[in-house]
């Protein structure tokens, strides 16, 4: 059996320029969509000029620019919106499904595991792939996510990044919220 084709576009939307993730196999034209944070149109742009079907609406964490363009791209594409449910109250949303760690969500031929990720917000999570992670505002290229914000914990944070994230293998891509990408292995040596 061949290797699916994962293919990833990255956005960047609205004033903080978050990075929006449209993930999908190259055969199935099956996506999800990670951390739609603004400009809904543009998004849709991207997946119309792609040919996709978005089934998964996927949330890192709750937090305003990560999630304004969620409601609007459900109305258009019918797909389900998933949050761990310790951030549901800062999104503002009612998902169709919570995500809880260790749980593998299935895209077409694509497979993703959860990490309940917590320190920048209660409920942040990491979707980890075969050889990648969308890691959303835990860990970033040269930086880690801040922990100032209502709900956020510096300890969380670096136990996140430690005892889940930097497990992961070092050639492991990271895709954050913020920013270029990087690898685990780069952000272990910093």
């Amino acid at each position: 059996m061949t290797e699916p084709k994962i293919k990833i576009e990255t956005i960047p939307v609205g004033s903080l320029g978050t990075n929006c993730y449209v993930v999908y196999d190259e055969e199935s034209k099956l996506a999800a969509v990670i951390d739609p944070g603004d400009e809904a149109e543009k998004i849709l742009a991207l997946v119309n000029s792609r040919q996709v079907t978005v089934k998964l609406i996927i949330h890192t964490h709750g937090h305003w620019d990560h999630t304004g363009a969620s409601e609007a791209l459900r109305r258009v594409t019918k797909a389900m919106i998933m949050i761990h449910q310790a951030d549901v109250d800062l999104a503002g949303f009612t998902p169709e499904a919570f995500l809880h760690d260790g749980e593998i969500i299935f895209l077409g031929p694509l497979e993703f595991k959860v990490l309940h990720t917590p320190g920048h917000t209660p409920g942040g999570i990491t979707l980890v792939g075969k050889g990648l992670a969308f890691t959303g505002d835990t860990l970033f290229n040269n930086g880690v996510g801040r922990s100032d914000f209502t709900g956020g914990n510096e300890t969380a944070l670096w136990q996140s990044i430690r005892q889940k994230l930097f497990t992961l293998p070092p050639e492991t891509v990271i895709y954050p919220g913020h920013g270029p990408s990087s690898t685990i292995g780069q952000e272990k040596k910093r």
